[in-house]
């Protein structure tokens, strides 16, 4: 053991240092900024390599490729562990009927996010070998891009994207109304490679270079970030009407039990009524505060739509929704909403839903893992998005983790919203930093777009978010609250809710085709 440590001991200090730095530019940490440098040792490790500096008689070991794999991996293991350990924690794991899987699930779950910064190394790395140390040019598009199919398909899990880490500071973040938020990871991995190249290149020209375009790079994202700010400000619409976003901040122990209903119903035409003496247009409440289907809970349903009546307010609010098929009950997570003259106006099913916390990946073709059960839901996914039109605007709404991805909020732009809504239940979390992060995935949505997120939770963080990222209000963990949300969002669609992901790609492509170009000078040469 003591020889493989000795052996691999470079490999395991470079991983274990940028693995925390990563997971310190995440809440609840104030240290943001280590994003900007948290793969600079990952940087030098393979400068070092391909710079020429290592012994003659060492250089076959120290480019093996796997390596760069195992340095990727370790990097990626380290940062998924401590920024999701508190997922063994959950709530649910005490109705689980095999809660001692948590703890395994969380490593498990790690080890399965280590692969994406592993192939980043692992790749790099062989274009390094094959094309040299200018090859790696290309790491911020292969980090990226990882990220980007990190989020795909039913094991999509885009939380922890590095661009999220300047989610708390909207100056940095502006650009991804153009870029996206893989173009910004695409910037904040250059930055990284910048100072690795200016801290550790041999050659002075190059570290010069690397200073120059480094400050060109931060110092004009920040200077165009702050004009950028004011200028969505002042050539912004303001929207009619006015939201109050509720967090009733109930008990999760007392939520599901059928002798509670009542006094819930109850507390939720407290609540809506408090709201409308607030001048509400809209009341939005968050995922699952009624705990029951209103397609067959009809008792239910006739006192939300009284309510919504007797306080002339259009009602919002997450539910859990029912159907039969093939002779078997199926649920959904859903959100309805009531308008102001009683009517049900239309309901949305979630259709993202949360890997193995909503629904076991791939159950729907191997019927037999839905019979696994360590406290998670079993939904069904909705099949159709819902824009829905109230006094406030029309508006979309994104169900707890939907808010993590950026081609979801878009469709809601694109086809008319003016309005982003995230409900979400994360009294699940505890009081972990689970809801902290969580709340920030949701920034970047507004700003992408342009158009203003109100988000209600049920034990918080609910909060407004404008258009350019900054949060106008919101109610911390664990409290009872109301939110009065009267925004603006900007008259114009961004260039990305128009284009998508295509400025992105064309930074990927720009990077690449340059380490192809400069490989053929050389050959030339």
């Amino acid at each position: 053991m003591k020889h493989w440590y000795e052996e691999y001991r470079e490999e395991i200090l470079t991983a274990g240092l940028s693995g925390l730095m990563l997971a310190l530019c995440f809440p609840p940490y104030p240290t943001r900024f280590f994003c900007c440098f948290a793969l600079v040792p990952v940087f030098r490790y393979l400068i070092v390599r391909f710079d020429g500096r290592q012994a003659r008689d060492s250089v076959g070991r120290t480019t093996s490729l796997k390596r760069f794999f195992f340095v990727g991996y370790l990097t990626g293991f380290v940062f998924s562990l401590l920024l999701l350990y508190w997922v063994a924690n959950l709530i649910p794991a005490s109705s689980a009927s095999m809660p001692w899987i948590m703890g395994p699930a969380v490593v498990v779950l790690s080890l399965y996010l280590a692969l994406y910064p592993a192939l980043f190394s692992f790749v790099t790395a062989a274009l390094a070998k094959r094309w040299g140390i200018t090859a790696l040019i290309t790491a911020p598009a292969f980090w990226s891009l990882t990220e980007f199919m990190r989020g795909r398909g039913e094991l999509g899990f885009p939380w922890g994207l590095i661009s999220g880490s300047l989610a708390a500071h909207p100056v940095a973040i502006q650009g991804v109304s153009i870029y996206g938020p893989f173009g910004l990871s695409f910037v904040i991995v250059a930055v990284n490679l910048l100072i690795a190249g200016l801290l550790f290149m041999r050659s002075k020209r190059i570290r010069a270079f690397s200073l120059t375009l480094m400050l060109i790079v931060v110092v004009g994202h920040l200077v165009w970030g702050a004009a950028e700010i004011k200028r969505v400000e002042s050539n912004g619409r303001a929207l009619g009407g006015t939201a109050v976003i509720i967090q009733p901040n109930l008990d999760l122990a007392i939520k599901w039990k059928p002798e509670y209903r009542d006094s819930i119903f109850t507390e939720i035409e407290r609540l809506a009524h408090d709201a409308a003496d607030m001048d509400a247009t809209l009341v939005i409440f968050p995922e699952t505060a009624a705990p029951i289907s209103f397609k067959f809970a009809t008792l239910y349903r006739e006192r939300m739509r009284l309510a919504a009546l007797r306080d002339g307010v259009d009602i919002l609010t997450g539910h859990v929704d029912h159907i039969e098929l093939d002779g078997e009950w199926h649920a959904y997570n859903s959100a309805s909403l009531f308008e102001s003259d009683g009517d049900l106006q239309a309901t949305y099913n979630k259709m993202n839903l949360l890997p193995f916390g909503e629904r076991i990946p791939l159950s729907q073709f191997f019927p037999v893992l839905s019979k696994i059960d360590f406290g998670q839901a079993n939904f069904l996914p909705g099949k159709d998005p819902v824009r829905f039109e109230t006094g406030v605007g029309k508006f979309g709404v994104l169900i707890c983790f939907e808010s993590a991805f950026s081609y979801f909020a878009r469709d809601y732009v694109l086809n008319g919203a003016d309005v982003l809504v995230n409900i979400t239940n994360d009294g699940w979390f505890g009081s972990t930093r689970g809801p902290k992060q969580h709340a920030e995935l949701a920034i970047l949505r507004a700003v992408e777009n342009r158009v203003p997120l109100y988000r209600a939770a049920n034990t918080g963080i609910s909060m407004v978010v404008d258009p350019t990222g900054r949060i106008s209000a919101k109610v911390g963990l664990d409290k009872q609250g109301m939110i009065l949300a009267r925004s603006y969002r900007s008259e114009k669609l961004s260039f990305f809710c128009r284009h998508g992901h295509m400025t992105y790609f064309v930074m990927v492509a720009v990077s690449l085709a340059a380490v192809l170009l400069l490989g053929a000078f050389r050959r030339l040469e």
